[in-house]
Order: structure tokens, then sequence, then C-alpha cells
């Protein structure tokens, strides 16, 4: 047993070895909070960057679906001007066929006409030639030849004006089937998208435009690139810059010229 003058000193030390164990565990657990706080951090940068990716790939998606339903309106488009054309062609041959059938007829009745006016007159039963029937019947007869001549130019006229327009479509029609544009076709960039390597042209349908032709972007003279076409609208239109096709230290610009091939 500790004498009453050892007690102090037993007690000093308790008291010292209590405040050691206390500083100690306030230490760590310090340490395990600075760790957790600095863990928290870590896991929000992670959520955040995560985030931004995930943004990142829905807008890339949802422009990827707004291009494929481009396309495909263009795909509709083209389908439906194919068949207009042939329905026109198809309406023009009609036509000529009922242009050449009437050109037919007239061209009957005018040789029967010219029979009747030609036919020599029976010696038998020979007429005054001042008889004013026989001159009203051989004027009536003319008149008639004239109008019937007159009817057959105008007939004939409008045959040689539909086949132009059959033709004109057939070729048109054949165009578009091919996919080719309108020679002599000539247009300028007006827009570049250098993230989805896309251009929009100041060149569309009505210009002769064709979805999935080809164009080539000169500056000065120079080649600068090829284009593909992927979408026409009635004035404008969107193309492709096609990989590898742009000179080297050149980029496509607004402004550029653009010209079908074979022009």
């Amino acid at each position: 047993m500790a004498s009453s003058s050892q007690l102090p000193r037993i007690v000093l030390v308790a008291a010292i070895v209590l405040t050691v164990i206390s500083g100690a565990k306030n230490y760590m657990n310090r340490s395990a909070v600075k760790d957790a706080i600095a863990q928290r951090d870590t896991e929000k940068n992670n959520i955040l960057a995560l985030s931004v990716t995930v943004k990142k790939a829905t807008d890339e998606a949802k422009a990827a679906k707004e291009e494929l339903k481009t396309l495909a309106e263009a795909k509709a488009t083209d389908e439906s001007k194919a068949n207009s054309s042939t329905a026109a062609v198809e309406k023009a041959k009609k036509d000529l066929a009922a242009a050449t059938a009437k050109i037919m007829e007239l061209e009957t009745q005018n040789r029967e006409l010219t029979a009747k006016a030609n036919a020599p007159v029976p010696m038998a039963t020979p007429v005054p030639v001042e008889d004013p029937e026989l001159v009203k019947k051989v004027a009536d007869a003319e008149a008639k030849a004239a109008e019937k001549e007159q009817l057959l130019k105008t007939v004939q006229s409008k045959v040689e004006e539909v086949e132009k327009k059959a033709a004109a479509l057939e070729a048109e029609n054949a165009r578009r089937l091919a996919g080719l544009n309108k020679p002599g076709l000539e247009g300028k960039v007006l827009a570049v998208n250098p993230n989805w390597n896309f251009v929009v042209l100041s060149i569309g349908d009505r210009q002769g435009v064709v979805a999935g032709s080809s164009l080539i972007v000169k500056r000065g003279g120079s080649l600068v690139a090829k284009l593909r076409v992927t979408s026409v609208e009635p004035s404008t239109s969107i193309a492709d810059i096609q990989a590898g096709s742009i000179s080297k230290g050149s980029t496509v610009q607004p402004g550029d010229v653009v010209i079908f091939p074979g022009s």
C-alpha cells in the first residue's frame, strides 16, 4: 500500500496520463473529420464531372436524332418529287397520244375535203359554172378546209409544246433519280459548323440541288474542299464536308463559292 507521501505523485501521474490520452483522441477525431470532408469534396467534384459528361452526351444524342429526322424528311421529299415528276410525264404522254389521234382525224377529214373539191364534175350532168348554189358550196368547202388546216396547225403546235414539256420533265426526273445537280449550279457557303463538320449553302431545290449529290468549294480559283449534300430545302441546303478533302492549311469559310463538279 502506498504511503501518504506518495499519493500526490500518483495522482499527478494519473492526471498526466489522462490528459495525454484525451489529447490523442481529440487529434485522431480532428484528423478523421478532415479526411471525411476531403472525401466529401472529392465525391462532389466527381458528381459534377459526371453531370457535365451526361449533359454533353444527352445534347449529342439529341442533335443526332434531329439530324436523322432531317435526313428522313429530305428523303421523303425527294421521293415525293420523283413521284410527281413521273405522274407529270405520264400525263404529258397521254396528252401527246390524244393530240396525235386528233391530228390523224383532221388529216383524214382534210383528205376527204380535198378529194371532194378536186373531184371532176360528171360530164353527163354539166352544171353551169356560175350556178350560185354551186359557188356557195365550193366557198363553204374552201372555208371549212381553211378552218381545218388552221385547226391542224394549232393542234400540231400544241403537240410540239407538249412534247417539249414531256422531254424536259423526263430529263429533270432522270437527273433527280441519278442524284445529279443541275448543270451550271453555283452558290455560296452561308455558315460553317466545325464541331459537326457541316455547312449551310445558299442554294436549294429551286436552283437544282439534289440530296446525296457532290459539290466542291472554291476560293480564288483554288479547290478548298469537297461536300456531300445531306438535306435540301427550297432555297438552302446542308452538306457534310467530306473527310480528307480539305486542302492542307485551309478551312471552309462563309462566303466561299460552291459549284457542281459537272458545271
